[in-house]
């Protein structure tokens, strides 16, 4: 890949309003993220298994904002949530940017 393929890429940050389970799934949350546009975007990820809503509520994440709106599990998905595997046991793990960072700042 070269740099100006990987710039394509809108990589912003977002401030996870609010995170609930995805009705009939067992991996799926639904998040409402602000990314410093006029509405909220709804994103599915599907890391139910690591993470409790009521912990991950407030925080700052990475968004890649610029891929197209897929339906998962009957629900729209209007981004992705940058994550990695972790290490030891390949769980899925979120980034949380930590500070004071406006939503929709851009990550370079």
């Amino acid at each position: 890949m070269t740099i100006d393929e990987f710039q394509k890429n809108d990589l912003r940050i977002g401030k996870i309003i609010s995170v609930e389970p995805v009705e009939g799934s067992e991996k799926l949350l639904k998040f409402l993220v602000d990314i410093g546009e006029a509405a909220p975007r709804q994103i599915l990820s599907g890391i139910a298994k690591v993470y409790m809503p009521k912990d991950i509520a407030g925080k700052n994440v990475i968004v890649v904002a610029n891929l197209d709106s897929r339906m998962m599990a009957g629900v729209e998905s209007q981004g992705m949530l940058l994550g990695i595997e972790h290490l030891d046991d390949g769980t899925p793990m979120l980034f949380f940017p930590e500070g004071d960072i406006l939503p929709g700042a851009k990550v370079s």
